[in-house]
């Protein structure tokens, strides 16, 4: 397999000013950019000031995947009674959560359900921070359980196709106005300005950094063929699996709490950006040092870490020195189930924690009302609301 084939020349960006928008409307609404245009919006980001992405842009549909690929599947609202829009994937190229999502099974359930939960019985204090949002089902299950309280979600979604996913869901949702969605890679301050993403052919969430895992840049197509179905012997007339590559601009974890003072106010958050998580710790030390998430799940597995280069040890001494509790060894991490390999950790003095969060939620998530008598802004919110029903009708049913 030749990686420089395979690479796609479209990359996504965050809030790209008015230039760039005028870069998408060459196009008929719903039309992917063309490789030269998403090349270009590459070129304008501005990684040393991160800004969440112009969600705006996405109001017709994903820009750098078709509409057909958007597959309309339904998680139940953790605050209501009413279903909640995810943007799934074909259920065969992502058999991983949009498999589940389309078969009504959910994804993560439980783990969303005593999240919103557990941010409900603590005072609803704070935001949510999403590192490897994917396709939203924590981001939007998420938005839609803080919305009331007045929290914001924080999301990063690296991988172009995905973040048209994810973007399109929290339009449909009308969620644009509590979710900050970044589409960036995180990473470490002394890591290149931008690296390549492979993207996953049969499971979207393990798309990740290149190099992370063997399926990025080790394997040929009959490799790829027995990893990601083992034991079925390919068909002349079914299409070769291929891991296409995006180039992706990277920042970093310290680099958003700079621009972004909703960063100060994390009471919870998840990581899991399959093997990059050392990378990311290591360029958010001022985040966690100063500004811990009381509560944090992150996935750490090992041999993806080494091959990241950051050992787990390293990654472990960190969150010891965050003011992290029960931080397992290194040698239980190792010994751990695949599953165990994701913890949910707590800061040693969590109610000391969710005070200063609170604190900084104040100052940070204030917004002033909208004032509906003003026939402008009443406009502007009927205008969202139709939007939403619009994409969410847009999305291919299964039959």
């Amino acid at each position: 397999m030749a990686p420089s084939a395979l690479r796609a020349a479209a990359c996504a960006g965050a809030a790209l000013g008015a230039s760039a928008v005028a870069l998408s409307r060459e196009a008929p609404p719903g039309t992917p950019l063309s490789p030269g245009a998403a090349a270009e919006l590459l070129a304008r980001q501005d990684i040393a000031r991160p800004l969440p992405a112009d969600l705006e842009r996405w109001a017709h549909g994903p820009l750098f995947s078709e509409n057909s690929s958007l597959y309309h599947s339904t998680v139940r609202s953790k605050v209501g009674e009413y279903d909640i829009t995810i943007a799934a994937f074909d259920k065969r190229s992502d058999q991983g959560v949009s498999g589940g999502l389309l078969a009504g099974n959910g994804w993560e359930t439980e783990h969303i359900s005593e999240l919103c939960k557990e941010f409900r019985e603590f005072g609803s204090v704070g935001n949510f921070l999403d590192i490897g949002a994917n396709i939203g089902t924590f981001t939007i299950s998420m938005a839609d359980c803080l919305k009331y309280a007045g929290g914001r979600v924080i999301a990063v979604e690296g991988m172009p196709p995905i973040a048209d996913h994810l973007a399109v869901g929290i339009l449909a949702n009308n969620l644009q106005n509590n979710v900050d969605m970044y589409n960036y890679a995180v990473g470490a301050p002394d890591d290149p300005k931008k690296v390549t993403m492979s993207l996953n052919p049969v499971n979207k969430g393990g798309s990740t950094v290149k190099g992370n895992k063997p399926f990025t840049d080790e394997m040929n197509d009959d490799q790829l063929q027995n990893l990601f179905h083992p034991g079925k012997k390919a068909q002349p007339w079914e299409p070769k699996l291929a891991v296409m590559e995006y180039d992706v601009p990277l920042t970093t974890g310290d680099l958003m709490l700079k621009h972004n003072p909703a960063m100060k106010a994390i009471s919870f958050a998840k990581v899991d950006i399959e093997g990059h998580e050392g990378h990311f710790l290591k360029g958010a030390q001022h985040f966690f040092s100063q500004y811990p998430p009381c509560l944090l799940t992150i996935e750490l597995i090992p041999e993806w870490l080494e091959r990241a280069g950051t050992p787990i040890e390293e990654i472990l001494d960190l969150l010891v020195g965050w003011g992290y509790k029960a931080v397992p060894t290194a040698a239980q991490w190792k010994k751990a189930s695949s599953q165990a390999k994701t913890k949910t950790l707590t800061q040693k003095n969590f109610t000391a924690c969710l005070e200063r969060v609170g604190t900084y939620a104040k100052e940070s998530n204030a917004r002033p009302e909208s004032d509906l008598s003003d026939s402008s802004v009443l406009s502007a919110v009927l205008a969202q609301e139709a939007r939403a029903k619009e994409l969410d009708a847009m999305m291919v049913r299964q039959p």
